[in-house]
């Protein structure tokens, strides 16, 4: 049986995610700082990986959002830990030359709890 506690991490880690894509379509970075651990590993599906000054900089410099949806996203729940795994559905525009990418990604995250707050501590994409 999944406790209480479980399904409101669930629907935290779920609200954060949602939150995250939408920050990424507005280009918020004050919310992506806050959504993101300092210590954040962002492996995007060509197998770049960011820390989190690289993260921020692709989304204010790099890469445009035109749009990020959920499919829907699967949370286990552990000892201060959430790991989500869904597909994701983006659209972007390289700033450099305009050009538009259409991505259908499954992703893993690993959430933690840190100082009361969960912020997202690794982000691996594989294309779809």
């Amino acid at each position: 049986m999944i406790s209480n506690t479980e399904d409101t991490v669930r629907d935290e880690v779920i609200r954060l995610e949602a939150e995250r894509c939408h920050a990424l379509v507005t280009a918020d970075l004050e919310a992506l700082d806050r959504l993101v651990a300092d210590d954040v590993v962002h492996v995007h599906a060509n197998g770049q990986a960011d820390d989190k000054a690289g993260y921020l900089a692709m989304v204010s410099g790099a890469i445009r959002f035109l749009s990020a949806q959920r499919e829907r996203l699967d949370v286990r729940v552990y000892d201060g830990l959430a790991v989500a795994t869904g597909p994701l559905r983006q659209s972007i525009e390289m700033m450099a030359t305009g050009q538009r990418v259409d991505m259908h990604i499954m992703t893993t995250q690993v959430w933690r709890l840190q100082s009361g707050a969960w912020r997202q501590v690794s982000f691996q994409a594989t294309n779809l």
